[in-house]
């Protein structure tokens, strides 16, 4: 996994027992941190996904056990796990954009192999001996699927009663619920392997999904009809991205 910092000076890349930060604009690796459990010492994590939290201070990292770690980028230690978030790999998570007119708190969503949905929100912990404010996350929902979660986007939104959610499964669908009510919404067929790969264009009319087919599908997010379907890869799709504030 690669995620950014909102500044996009970041970039943080994830995997098997180690995670590296990046400085973007001259490619170079600032610091490699493993990821290992600090209680043993000898067990490590092997992260799946992960993304900068707001004020690019902290990553927030999806495990293949199940766990949650947010790492401090500064000094590369894990500050906090939540473990056993999910009874199986956390194969996707995503940050909700928050709205300060409504006052809500940073969210994130996480998407496992155990069929579950989960939403947490990101709060300060409280450590007393270096007066030191590091985030934690606080399971608030959960959403029962049907099959594995594969992959989970936030639309982009900044109406929380509009705002909605992808699950990409792996029966090949893509089911869109709304965020404040987890109210369901439209479901997606076409995909013939299922989708790796989700993201919705910031004014929230078009989603683009990529599969294990080797195809990228363009959605209308109204009736949740396929506008079109790329062909080109002669692979699997693993993940896709639309550049901000267009339809590219």
């Amino acid at each position: 996994s690669i995620s950014l910092s909102s500044d996009d000076v970041l970039a943080c890349t994830v995997s098997k027992s180690v995670t590296k930060v990046w400085n973007v604009n001259n490619r170079s690796c600032l610091r490699s941190l493993p990821l290992t459990s600090s209680s043993s010492g000898s067990s490590s994590y092997y992260g799946l996904c992960s993304a900068f939290l707001p004020g690019n201070t902290h990553v927030v990292i999806g495990t293949r056990e199940g766990h949650l770690l947010v790492l401090d980028v500064a000094s590369g230690d894990i500050v906090f796990v939540e473990e056993n978030a999910h009874d199986g790999a956390i194969w996707s998570l995503d940050l909700r954009r928050p709205n300060l007119e409504h006052d809500e708190p940073i969210a994130i969503v996480t998407g496992s192999a155990d069929k579950m949905v989960k939403f947490w929100d990101v709060e300060r912990q409280e450590d007393a001996e270096e007066g030191a404010h590091h985030p934690m996350v606080v399971h608030t929902r959960s959403l029962q699927m049907s099959d594995d979660v594969v992959a989970v986007r936030y639309s982009y939104s900044m109406d929380p009663s509009q705002r909605m959610v992808f699950v990409s499964s792996l029966d090949c669908t893509i089911k869109v619920f709304f965020d404040d009510s987890l109210k369901f919404f439209l479901s997606l067929y076409g995909h013939k392997l299922p989708a790796l790969a989700l993201d919705a264009a910031d004014d929230d009319t078009i989603l683009a999904t990529a599969g294990a087919d080797k195809t990228i599908k363009i959605w209308g997010l109204d009736f949740g009809d396929t506008h079109r379907t790329l062909h080109g890869h002669t692979d699997s799709i693993t993940d896709l991205r639309f550049v901000r504030k267009t339809h590219y």
